[in-house]
């Protein structure tokens, strides 16, 4: 039963076009429970394609809506550039698609508009430090509000190598997932340090993007070259090998130090993929068979999530809207 003091907190993680699996569980609960998901929680916390989820539920954007924009755009966002001479100097692919379609999802909102407290990470390359923009949910909270969503949507999910690095108000900014991928111990520590939140009473759902893990290949040379990176591949797959390795490690790791601080407080929707499926599935693959994978396997797991007692818990009824800066139980300021 949820109780009064009780503190929801919903985390998304990144993945790239994997997003659209987590996109599909949010509709499944959406389609359940009758209301805009953002309202069954306290604090919302996403990274890369988590953080731009993270803020459409924050915006009450329905996700149906979201869904759409991955199985009709998808391809084009990650439809790769002609090769030149000049592909060795660029990203993968370009912004102006996802920019497009972020502009027409979120016009030219800010972040103080949004209707639920959200937190999202991304990396100041500027000058080489994580920032977590906020929305002003904490009286010392004033500086993240006057940014556009758009912006805030394109700093944290600027993925390197795949999405060039994504300039606004002066500064260079890439993929919070780097740092964060799950961010939810940053939105745990949020919760307790600025919204004052007890830890025995905080409630936290995750919504993964199809777990993957990248291993050694025992058939490449182990000398730590460009072609061993590579799995004895294209050159090319190298550092998106790392970038993913570091993606998965880093998610695992928060997975497992959330589960063992919240306990049963604590659940994650996510999969790990049989060999056969996820050879259809990763961070840039849009084709049909990895939308097949993505939105069986999402409405496969929100089946099994609806019978879960924390489910039924967090659901029980909708908070309410918080968004409205509190006095602090520290001080500090919008980092």
């Amino acid at each position: 039963m949820v109780h009064d003091d009780s503190f929801r907190i919903l985390t998304l993680t990144g993945g790239g076009f994997r997003g659209l699996y987590t996109a599909k569980v949010l509709e499944e609960l959406e389609n359940e429970y009758g209301y805009p998901i953002g309202r069954f929680f306290n604090l919302i916390a996403g990274t890369s394609i988590g953080g731009i989820l993270a803020l459409a539920v924050a915006a009450e954007i329905p996700m149906s809506d979201v869904v759409k924009l991955f199985e009709q755009h998808g391809d084009k966002i990650f439809k790769k550039r002609k090769a030149n001479l000049f592909s060795i100097k660029r990203s993968t692919y370009s912004i102006d698609v996802l920019k497009e379609q972020l502009e027409i999802m979120f016009k030219e909102d800010k972040l103080g508009s949004l209707k639920h407290n959200v937190i999202i990470p991304a990396i100041n390359f500027s000058v080489g430090k994580p920032v977590v923009f906020k929305t002003p949910h904490h009286h010392t909270f004033k500086r993240d509000k006057h940014h556009l969503i758009v912006d805030v949507a394109l700093a944290t999910s600027a993925a390197p190598i795949y999405f060039p690095k994504y300039v606004f108000d002066n500064t260079q900014y890439v993929d919070g997932g780097l740092f964060a991928n799950n961010p939810s111990m940053l939105a745990i520590h949020e919760a307790q340090y600025f919204l004052n939140a007890k830890q025995e009473n905080i409630l936290l759902l995750n919504v993964g993007t199809l777990s993957s893990r990248i291993s050694a290949n025992p058939k490449t040379n182990k000398l730590g070259g460009m072609l061993d990176w590579a799995h004895g591949k294209n050159l090319s797959n190298a550092p998106k090998n790392i970038i993913e390795l570091t993606l998965s490690t880093q998610q695992q790791m928060m997975t497992f130090i959330t589960q063992h601080l919240l306990k049963e407080r604590y659940l994650s929707i996510d999969e790990n993929l049989t060999n056969e499926a996820a050879n259809y599935v990763s961070l840039d693959r849009a084709d049909a068979a990895a939308k097949e994978v993505l939105l069986s396997t999402a409405m496969q797991n929100s089946k099994e999530a609806l019978g879960k007692e924390l489910i039924k818990t967090i659901f029980l009824k909708p908070v309410e809207l918080h968004n409205t800066a509190i006095q602090p139980n520290t001080e500090d300021s919008n980092e």
